[in-house]
């Protein structure tokens, strides 16, 4: 599955009118970049949050919806309702609240998970980090692969461990940190689900060899 990571509403739009794109990821740092500020009020975030949620129940095909929680734990699972509530009328979508790898933060997996959403735990590098947080009930994770592969030179033995971990407990390992279409291909080694910036989903289907062939068989058919 595809998602696009960003917080920009056109952007969004865009992106979420492509076939193969079935939902969005956000997180506090696409939201500054989108809306042009170097900080924000929880209460602000949400709102915004709110906002791109409604996206998903305005008729779209988006299947998942990801949302990172913010500010102190105790927050999170009222964000988490309000995003629900929002979506209450679209039974075939998924509600994903990230979290981060902390103690504070996998102790909502349980709590979250009775409201009816998901929980993703983002900003995750290690195969210990995935055991603990499939051990607090969290349904997947988001591995940072991009900064892995720049900062960890035993990255793929990491990787591989995590995609072990996660098969055998059949939860959702999520491809991030994508930032062109070759680290896109790395992922795929590891997991089908990978979520990726817009400029990146829309250089998906290129290829030259594709580009050519579709320029021979549309020469070779006229009006």
């Amino acid at each position: 599955m595809i998602f696009v990571d960003s917080a920009d509403r056109a952007e969004l739009l865009h992106a979420l009118s492509l076939p193969y794109v079935k939902g969005f990821t956000t997180n506090p740092t696409l939201f500054l970049r989108a809306l042009g500020v170097e900080r924000l009020r929880v209460a602000d975030y949400v709102s915004f949050a709110l906002d791109l949620v409604s996206l998903a129940a305005s008729g779209t095909a988006v299947r998942d919806v990801m949302i990172q929680g913010v500010g102190a734990p105790d927050q999170i699972p009222t964000q988490a309702l309000a995003y629900k509530n929002a979506l209450r009328d679209e039974r075939d979508k998924n509600l994903w609240i990230k979290l981060l790898p902390t103690a504070d933060h996998l102790s909502l997996c349980p709590e979250l998970a009775s409201l009816g959403c998901k929980t993703l735990v983002t900003a995750v590098f290690t195969p210990l980090q995935v055991q603990a947080a499939l051990e607090s009930g969290a349904d997947g994770v988001a591995v940072y692969l991009g900064r892995l592969m720049k900062n960890d030179e035993s990255w793929e033995g990491k990787v591989e461990t995590i995609a072990r971990l996660i098969r055998l407990r059949e939860k959702t390992l999520l491809m991030a940190s994508l930032s062109d279409p070759s680290k896109v291909e790395i992922a795929l080694r590891y997991s089908d689900e990978l979520t990726a910036p817009f400029a990146v989903i829309e250089r998906l289907l290129h290829s030259p060899f594709s580009s050519a062939a579709i320029d021979a068989f549309g020469a070779q058919v006229t009006d």
